[in-house]
This record gives C-alpha cells, structure tokens and sequence, in this order.
C-alpha cells in the first residue's frame, strides 16, 4: 500500500507546487475534504478557503481561491484561479484589499437605497401631478 501520493498545485500564472505528500485538507464548494493515499478517483470546485499539506509529519499550509480538483491514479491535481503558500501573503496589503471591498460593498448598498428612493420618489411626484392636474 503506497502511503504518499503526488500532489500538483497549479494557478494560470505559474506552477505553486509539486511533490509527493502524505495528505491534503482542503475546501471544496461542497465542504472540506481530506485527501490520503489512493484515493478514489474524483472531481470537485474549490470554494476560497486554507489548503493543509502534510509530508512526513510537516505541515505547510496555503491559499486558494477557487478552481477544480482532480484525483485520478493517486496523483491529486489542483488547477486554482489564484493560490500562495500562506507565508508569503503581505498582511497588510490583504488587510487593504478588505477594506477597500468593504468600502466599495458599502456603497453598493447605499447605491441601491439611493436607486429605490428615488424610484419611490418619481412615482410619488408622478401621483402628486397626476392628481394636481385633476383639480
């Protein structure tokens, strides 16, 4: 029984991993899910979420964001929209990039107050000079 499975971690910008691992936890859009040694062949979306990799008792761990995954032949292939071992996320520019998406959802939502008021208000003068122009 082979204990170790190769592992291929592969963005549309460049090749992020490639080795023989013991195990992968990783998030699917269905739910976490732990893959070990000869696994079943299967399919799945990847939702964002923390990919764990274990190798002879080491852990490292890593980003992904969305993309597919398949496991045929214990090899496991991860083909991710966008992913990076966790230790070279720059904190402080993620911490930006939340705010300004805050921000920006922020007043989307204020956009969509200001539209349904104004649409409440247009119907309400519509109905004030509907109705002025009975008197």
């Amino acid at each position: 029984m082979v204990n170790s499975f190769k592992l291929d971690l592969v963005t549309p910008l460049a090749r992020i991993l490639s080795e023989e691992v013991n195990f992968v936890m990783l998030r699917t859009t269905e739910g976490d899910m732990g893959i070990l040694p000869n696994h079943a062949p299967f399919v799945a979306g990847l939702a964002t979420g923390e990919m764990k990799v274990r190798n002879n008792g080491q852990e490292k761990f890593y980003y992904i964001s969305g993309g597919f995954v398949e496991i045929s032949d214990n090899i496991v292939t991860i083909l991710a929209d966008e992913a990076m071992d966790v230790k070279d996320i720059d904190l402080e520019a993620a911490r930006k990039e939340a705010q300004i998406a805050k921000e920006k959802l922020e007043r989307i939502a204020e956009d969509m107050d200001i539209a349904n008021v104004q649409k409440t208000l247009t119907q309400a003068l519509t109905k004030v000079k509907l109705a002025e122009k009975m008197l």
